[in-house]
């Protein structure tokens, strides 16, 4: 098949500027390393807040359920027959009730506020893998009336408690006494510690359901359910359609209400960091319109050549457009075997060079994470690819045009 004009012409004249104009050439490869260092540091950083992001969403909601159903003025009654019927519901993977909210965790002179919650032990292993991430003594027993708690690994050392340790709960609710109004506690024993590497570690503590209900006054009612659906990315469309299975009033809570607002951190600093490195790419897309400047400049009498032959300014025009992308389309390749690997395998690399210089950059004892996570997503490859093309495209027109534009009489009248 025979290759058109324009093309062979437009990658003969990349050829040539790379090997004979040392000064266009000097600026040619000056923009195919920005094209290729963007294309590279797009794809491998857009990676690493992928894999943050993902990290975060696998250790948060390990411990956080995707949903909770409010009972009405929270409180839940006949919550049995309502967990049976939501667990036969579509996208529901698993219910569990609960009862709990703020509190206060007293030892000696410390003190904590925590979220807490009364769970029933062998049902929350349905909604919640706590049970899966204990780290020292054991999980809530089934039976009740023991006043046992969990923490997270944070919050026992903020309180300097250990598994046998006793401390405090207290509640934001009175209890009203001959000698006046006093505030709701009681004493619990800590009977395990829990990790899973993220902020609830130092702002959890669960108790059992019944222990709670006797705590917050609530006989056998509790105050919601915890739900887990197959797709947590379905739970605002999901979760009202399961509150209207429960008495008016019940209240639906997402994921994305009661943790957004960190994914949503998360997601700017992404968007921030995207916005950033495109900067890269679009200095390599302004160094494209000097290269074709100077060239266009340089090959006026070529075009009135090839105009006098019978060229047609459109020929002309594809010509420079061929000229110029050739730049960006070299540089995305090379960026695209260079960042692809280097994406899938970062984290390697990053344990590689800290055991070749002996310095750890996620300190244990600082960070919740120890290594690097990565997540490649091929969405992102094709944006940052049709993005450098993009903008490779734009920058040729101009100078293209401007190529088309030159008159054989003018050009040929110094020759």
């Amino acid at each position: 098949m025979a290759v058109p004009l324009f093309l062979r012409i437009g990658l003969r004249y990349f050829h040539r500027a790379s090997g004979s104009d040392r000064f266009l050439s000097l600026v040619s490869w000056f923009s195919l390393l920005g094209m290729l260092i963007g294309t590279v540091s797009l794809i491998v950083v857009m990676s690493v807040m992928n894999g943050f992001e993902r990290e975060l969403q696998q250790r948060v909601l390990s411990v956080v359920p995707h949903g909770y159903i409010e009972g009405p003025q929270q409180r839940l009654a006949g919550w049995r027959q309502y967990i049976q019927e939501i667990s036969a519901s579509e996208g529901v993977s698993g219910v569990a009730p609960y009862v709990g909210g703020k509190a206060m965790l007293s030892e000696s002179n410390r003190l904590r506020g925590v979220a807490l919650y009364g769970i029933e032990p062998s049902q929350e292993r349905a909604v919640s893998a706590v049970a899966e991430h204990m780290v020292a003594g054991q999980y809530l027993a089934d039976a009740s009336g023991e006043y046992n708690i969990i923490l997270g690994d944070i919050l026992a050392r903020q309180l300097g408690v250990t598994v046998g340790d006793d401390l405090t709960v207290i509640l934001p609710k009175v209890t009203v006494t001959p000698f006046g109004l006093f505030p709701r506690e009681k004493q619990f024993r800590v009977s395990g510690v829990f990790s899973v590497g993220a902020q609830l570690d130092a702002s959890s503590a669960f108790i059992h359901i019944a222990d709670a209900q006797r705590l917050y006054q609530l006989g056998g009612d509790v105050e919601g359910l915890r739900i887990q659906l197959t797709d947590m990315f379905a739970a605002p469309t999901i979760l009202p359609k399961l509150a209207a299975k429960l008495p008016e009033g019940s209240v639906a809570v997402s994921w994305g209400d009661s943790q957004g607002s960190l994914f949503h951190a998360v997601k700017m600093e992404k968007q921030m960091v995207r916005l950033l490195l495109l900067f890269i790419v679009l200095i390599a897309a302004f160094n494209i319109v000097s290269i074709l400047s100077m060239a266009v400049s340089g090959k006026r009498g070529s075009i009135a050549v090839l105009r006098t032959m019978g060229a047609t300014p459109a020929t002309i025009m594809a010509t420079f457009v061929v000229y110029g992308m050739a730049t960006g389309i070299i540089g995305l390749c090379l960026g695209l075997i260079i960042g692809v690997p280097l994406a899938m395998s970062v984290g390697d690399v990053v344990a590689w060079l800290e055991g070749l210089s002996g310095m750890q950059i996620f300190n244990p004892d600082v960070y919740f994470i120890t290594h690097l996570p990565s997540y490649l997503q091929w969405s992102d490859v094709a944006i940052v690819s049709g993005f450098a093309l993009l903008l490779s495209l734009l920058a040729t027109l101009y100078p293209a045009w401007q190529a088309s534009r030159v008159q054989p009489a003018e050009a040929l009248r110094y020759e």
